[in-house]
This record gives structure tokens, sequence and C-alpha cells, in this order.
């Protein structure tokens, strides 16, 4: 990685921010839950699970199921651009199709970067996103190509043959930001709900991302979406850390969000990392890796992927059990409901997590094991609770007409006996599922 200096360094190795111009980036760093250990290479947007899939490279079924599934649920169905019986019918599948806007010839003048990068983020939240923050464009972490687009992503981008470094000398800026998933919903992992919450709240993401895109557009700075992996920048502009698994953890959502970056060229002032205690809490709490019906999360110590000592999950177990569920349910998102960072912020979490923030690493293992047991006692080791969401409801088996398909017997008011919600058991080692 090549790494920029100027003359003009503070003593503690932090840079002046240029009004504008490309940001001189200081020594890298992304915060306590990852380490960089050695050169990174841009990675190749066509090598990401998804595009070895539809190339076949996981194997048939996996591929069969990419292309031709459809969904008995209709409600599920909107949240595709290709499991339903129409993609026109599909608000991001015709939002991917459009055309990105035009920059505004009349620039509006930023003499104040600070004032402007506190007014990005009002906007950002106006729009509808729980957190923003803002990073340097890193090009190790560009896109290969550049922007990528496929039928997956409910964005206007555009293609490009620019290298990383030349996006990253024309976009200099990275405005990472965060979409919240609805906290009550989030709970029906493995169901249909927790599909609906997931699927819907990432559209509004996409909506609201592009929306913010045309602004920035409209005040005369270009803007591009899609062109850089969003982890390692969600990282860099503060606004969460990387949890066991494989998901960045925000201090007020935790795993229940989706990120979302924008590249431009409108002067700002960049955030830092954080650190809040997420390492020293996944090396002890565990929890995620024990509930992974997979087996996709790694118990052991973290792993070096591309120049980066980091937490990665077998994403290969984890994806490729989804044909074998598709009648049940399409993403598990066990590992999201049981993180105690994703829980409501009651009291005691938001202690606990204020806690970690203000207490030294070599004592942080007291309340990191008080918030595991609270949260044991509190949400249980694996939450089932049931949730109620638009007539489905996860305390009613299929059989009783309420579990896994919108009909008519699914909203009647009769009450179960219990309210535990009737979640597919499932512990494997997807190992076995991964087969042509």
């Amino acid at each position: 990685m090549v790494i920029a200096t100027r003359p003009d360094t503070h003593a503690d190795g932090e840079s002046e921010e240029p009004l504008t111009g490309r940001p001189i980036r200081p020594e890298h760093y992304l915060g306590r839950s990852v380490k960089v250990v050695g050169p990174q290479e841009s990675p190749d947007p066509h090598d990401d699970p998804h595009a070895k899939n539809r190339r076949g490279e996981l194997g048939k079924t996996v591929q069969n199921y990419y292309f031709n599934r459809f969904l008995k649920d209709p409600l599920n169905r909107m949240g595709h651009n290709v499991a339903n019986n129409d993609w026109r019918n599909v608000l991001g599948a015709v939002l991917s199709r459009g055309q990105r806007g035009t920059t505004n010839e009349a620039k509006v003048a930023v003499p104040d970067p600070v004032a402007m990068t506190k007014h990005i983020k009002k906007v950002a939240e106006t729009f509808g996103f729980a957190q923003a923050g803002i990073a340097q464009t890193l090009p190790e972490f560009v896109y290969k190509g550049g922007a990528r687009r496929t039928e997956d992503e409910h964005m206007i981008t555009a293609r490009t043959n620019e290298t990383p470094e030349s996006i990253t000398e024309k976009y200099p800026y990275a405005i990472a930001v965060s979409w919240a998933w609805d906290d009550e919903l989030v709970r029906a992992h493995r169901h249909p709900i927790g599909d609906a919450n997931y699927h819907f709240n990432g559209l509004k993401a996409d909506v609201a991302q592009n929306n913010l895109a045309g602004y920035i557009r409209e005040l005369g700075y270009a803007a591009i979406q899609g062109a850089i992996n969003p982890m390692p920048m969600m990282l860099a502009a503060g606004v969460g850390e990387l949890g066991r698994n494989g998901m960045i953890i925000t201090e007020k959502n935790g795993a229940r969000h989706h990120p979302r970056v924008i590249l431009t060229n409108m002067p700002l002032v960049t955030d830092k990392p954080i650190d809040m205690g997420v390492s020293d809490f996944c090396n002890i709490c565990k929890k995620c890796a024990v509930a992974c019906p997979t087996n996709s999360i790694k118990h052991d110590e973290k792993m070096v992927i591309n120049g980066i000592e980091k937490w990665a999950i077998n994403w290969k177990t984890c994806y490729s059990i989804r044909p074998h569920m598709i009648d049940f349910w399409q993403n598990c998102f066990t590992c999201v409901a049981v993180c105690p960072w994703t829980k409501p912020n009651v009291w005691w979490r938001t202690a606990t997590v204020q806690m970690l923030k203000h207490t030294p690493v070599a004592l942080r293992k007291l309340p990191i094991k008080a918030l595991i047991k609270i949260d044991d006692i509190g949400w249980g080791i694996l939450p089932r609770r049931r949730v109620k969401f638009l007539g489905y409801d996860t305390g009613r088996e299929e059989a009783q007409g309420g579990c896994t398909i919108a009909d008519c017997s699914c909203r009647k008011d009769d009450e179960p006996i219990s309210e535990i919600g009737m979640y597919m058991p499932l512990k494997e080692n997807a190992r076995r599922f991964h087969k042509n």
C-alpha cells in the first residue's frame, strides 16, 4: 500500500485536512477489531459469492436455486429480482435499471468542510440512515474495474474501467452510512418474517442511498455507489467494528443494519476508527459461533485474508444451505439475532457498552462476562420469542396457517398457548450441503 506523507504532519501522526483536493492518508489503521499485516489487493467484484454462484462455481444445486427459485410467499417475492412472477413488480429491480443523474455544473462552494460534513450527516439521518461516518477512500478496497452492478444490487451506479487509484483520485472521500433493521422483527431468524425485515430494509437503504448520492450531485459534486467494499470503509469511518460473525457491529444497533458507502469529491472532514470493545467481547462471547446452524462461524482465532487479520465466516457453507431451506426461509440471521450487541438498548446493555468504551482493555473481561450472562437470562441462549408481522406469526406452525405463507387463516386472532416462537430447528454441518 502507498502511504502519503506531508511536512505538516503532527507529532501524533495525524495530518491536517486540506480544504480541497485529495486528502493525505495517515498511517493505515482500521481499529482494533482488524489488523493490517500486509498489502491488500483490490477486490474483484466478479469473485464475490453471488458472482461465483452465477457462474456455477458453487455447484449446480445452488446455481439452480439462484436463477430459478420462486418463493411461495408473495411478500418475500417483493425483495428479490429473480424470485418472483415478474421483476417489474419489484421496486429494487426497477431502481437498479435506472440511470444515474448528472452532476450539477453550478457547484455550491464549501468554504468550511467541517460544517458541510455535519450537514451531510444530518441529511443522511433525515433520509432515514441510523448513522453516518466519513473516511478517506482507500484504493486497496476499491473494486477492480470500478463500480459493480448486478441484479442483486438495487442501486443506480455505473460501470467504469478506471483503476482503483484513479477512482480514489477522483473520489477521495467515502461516506459510510448504516440503515438499521426493525428491532422486533430481527428476532424472527430462520423465518419469513426475518426475510421480509432484511429485504425490505435493504430496499429502503438503497432508495435512501440513491437520494443521498443524488443530493450530492445536485450540490455540484460527483458521487458514485457500489465502487468499494463497504466493510473496511465502515471501520475507517468509525461507524462500527468487525464482529466474529463477519458483520459490522454498531454501538446502537449491533449487527442489525445494512452498510452502504458513497464515494465523492465533496470536501469533507474524516472520522476515525472507534474502539468500543467489540474485539474483546467477541473473543469471549462466541454465542454466534455456537448458535450458527451451519457451523460457518469460527470458534478459534482470527485469520489473515488479503493482508488483514480478522474474523471471517465460511461463506460457502453459509450460502450453500439456502436451496435446502427455501420452503421455510431464505436467510438465516441466527448470528444477528443471538448477538448481545443486537439486542434492544435496555439499561443494562447501554450501561455495559458505555462501560466497555471507557474501561482499559485489560479490565474489560468482567463487564463482558456480566453482559453475556444477563443476555442469556433475559433473551435466552438462542432467542425464540414469538413475533407477529402482517398476519404472520412465528408462534403458529404452517399447518395452523400462520408461519410461512400469507393466507386468510393466518390472520385469525386465536392465541397459541406459549409466547415462544416455533422456529425451524436446524443444527448441521453445512459441508454436506455443499455438493452438486
